[in-house]
């Protein structure tokens, strides 16, 4: 009756014993009507077990599906949900490129160095003419 069915499982502890998801839109099921199928199917050299998702089972089905001398696998399908891996994490960072057009020379820095300085003066020169001499119009912060 209903109650002797296994519940439906839509999150594994472990994950898919092929892709390593965890969790799914469909189902998960023992693997053990489709361990036979996993050597030729997803080119696993070891055996594995244990709970299978619906995707990986479907996979199974299309593989048992095409004609015989096929070599057609799903070995990319294996640990890709699994996260990242060494492989991933361990690349070196892209060195940005610069443009040479975009480069500054010298003399333009110099230039805009000359620039912030007397604008700073004069920016200055006023802060003191301010304090110094403050009018009706003005009014102190405090």
């Amino acid at each position: 009756m209903f109650g002797l069915h296994k519940p439906k499982m839509y999150r594994s502890i472990e994950g898919c014993c092929i892709c390593r998801a965890k969790s799914s839109s469909s189902r998960f099921t023992d693997s053990k009507h489709y361990e036979k199928d996993f050597q030729s199917c997803f080119g696993l050299h070891e055996t594995r077990s244990g709970d299978i998702c619906n995707a990986c089972v479907l996979l199974v089905k299309r593989w048992k599906k095409l004609p015989a001398g096929s070599k057609k696998n799903w070995n990319h399908v294996v640990d890709a949900r699994a996260g990242p891996s060494l492989k991933t994490t361990l690349k070196p960072k892209k060195k940005v490129k610069t443009l040479s057009g975009n480069r500054i020379k010298s003399n333009q820095i110099s230039k805009l160095q000359k620039e912030f300085k007397r604008h700073n003066s004069d920016m200055m020169a006023q802060i003191q003419r301010w304090l110094l001499a403050p009018t009706e119009r003005q009014c102190f912060p405090f």
